[in-house]
């Protein structure tokens, strides 16, 4: 009796390990898969199975060579193991810590910081690395920009340009943002100029008009260049005029809840999380965004057939009419306020791909156009020039996000200077001329 029980335990015990190591092997494959392929996605009598996360593969395939160490070894051997993997990974933790590379930061919010006037702002002096290995520096004024003085060179036309992420250029360097492209396009014009980027991801209208009176003024520009995006209509109203509570807040801050919480907390865990999201980046279309492979999956994303969403109202011109009230308001005071202390504006409208070739879906430029023309503001749509190209495709990131590529900077740039020769000559000609 008792040896056929030994036997049956050895069996059960034979099976488990059997089954231990065949899901061992399951997700080692779907890892190497994964790494091979950026991701799968596989359907079988509508069953559909997919995967492209590398962290969740780990999440099961660690604790079962775990189990299977632990199902091998004696009790002695396996707490010694598990000992030394603790002791290692605090080591690392602590080599990491003193090396502290940006990349040992979460993402975006390093470069951030909550701010009571503008709800958050670029923290001066910050330094960050994104997804395609670009560089974000931030000067000590809380511009993405070199240093500047705010005493002009004499002779030097000083242009700022107000924007959102698309003015601010993630995922590429700061060289490959227009306003950076149009420095050099205006100096190869023998245009003695300074372009500054105040561009702030996130930004709506409201912020474009506090920090121009908080900190854009304070240099003098002689052209303020305001670069729209379709969705800077949604707020026109600073947040603190309907709420007393309102706080600043640095929207990109992780939670500090749960285990993701906690885990933020470690510099090796967001150094792992900064390599992953950089290959998962790659092939970041396979994660369920499919309209991030190209202009068509995107303009399919932002179909007709959801009219509800935030979106799709705003490119259609059917959100409240207090929303376009409300930004007509504050462009209005940023011209008012802009003239009167000597500068220009010229505002440029930069086209989301799911807007190409689709007019219907363009209903908010013809919107801002006739807001520029009651304000005689010159005003440049961009998505005539990104239609004209043969491939507008490649103007943006795709299918790492869908904001423009350095190429796309290059356009706005020179389309923007084109707006400029046409609307300021004189910034042109400035000392130029006999």
């Amino acid at each position: 009796m008792i040896h056929k029980s030994g036997r049956t335990r050895r069996r059960a015990v034979s099976i488990t390990e059997g089954l231990v190591d065949a899901g061992i092997a399951l997700y080692l494959s779907l890892l190497v898969i994964i790494l091979l392929t950026g991701g799968f996605s596989l359907s079988f009598w509508g069953i559909t199975v997919k995967g492209s996360h590398l962290f969740t593969p780990l999440k099961i395939l660690i604790p079962l060579i775990l189990l299977r160490l632990a199902m091998t070894l004696k009790i002695k051997d396996f707490g010694l193991l598990i000992l030394s993997l603790v002791l290692s990974l605090f080591c690392a933790e602590l080599v990491v810590r003193i090396w502290n590379p940006a990349v040992s930061k979460p993402q975006m919010a390093q470069i951030h910081r909550p701010s009571s006037q503008l709800g958050w702002e670029l923290a001066p002096g910050s330094f960050g690395i994104g997804w395609s290995g670009e560089s974000y520096r931030i000067n000590a004024d809380g511009f993405r920009d070199t240093e500047h003085h705010k005493t002009k060179t004499p002779g030097t036309t000083r242009i700022m340009v107000i924007g959102d992420s698309f003015t601010f250029g993630p995922s590429v360097n700061l060289e490959e943002t227009y306003p950076k492209q149009l420095e050099r396009i205006l100096r190869q014009a023998d245009v003695s100029c300074e372009v500054i980027n105040c561009g702030v991801i996130g930004y709506n209208m409201w912020q474009y008009l506090e920090m121009l009176k908080g900190r854009v003024l304070s240099y003098e520009p002689d052209l303020l260049i305001l670069g729209l995006f379709l969705n800077d209509i949604n707020r026109s109203v600073p947040p603190s005029e309907g709420s007393a509570d309102w706080r600043g807040r640095n929207p990109f801050e992780p939670e500090r809840r749960g285990l993701s919480g906690i885990m933020s907390r470690s510099a090796l865990w967001n150094l792992l999380n900064y390599l992953n999201e950089r290959f998962e980046a790659r092939y970041r279309y396979r994660r369920g965004y499919g309209y991030l492979q190209g202009i068509e999956e995107r303009k399919a994303h932002h179909s007709i057939t959801d009219p509800k969403r935030l979106w799709h109202k705003i490119m259609y011109g059917k959100l409240e009419e207090q929303k376009y009230a409300e930004f007509k308001k504050a462009f209005k005071a940023f011209v008012q306020i802009s003239e009167a202390s000597g500068a220009g504006v010229l505002a440029v409208m930069i086209p989301d791909a799911a807007q190409l070739h689709e007019p219907d879906r363009q209903a908010i430029n013809r919107f801002v156009r006739q807001v520029c023309l009651e304000t005689d503001v010159p005003f440049i749509d961009l998505t005539p020039a990104f239609e004209a190209e043969e491939d507008p495709r490649t103007l943006y990131m795709f299918p790492i996000d869908a904001h423009t590529s350095p190429r796309g900077h290059h356009l706005i740039a020179k389309s923007i200077a084109g707006g400029i020769e046409m609307f300021f000559p004189e910034i042109f000609f400035h000392g130029n001329v006999p």
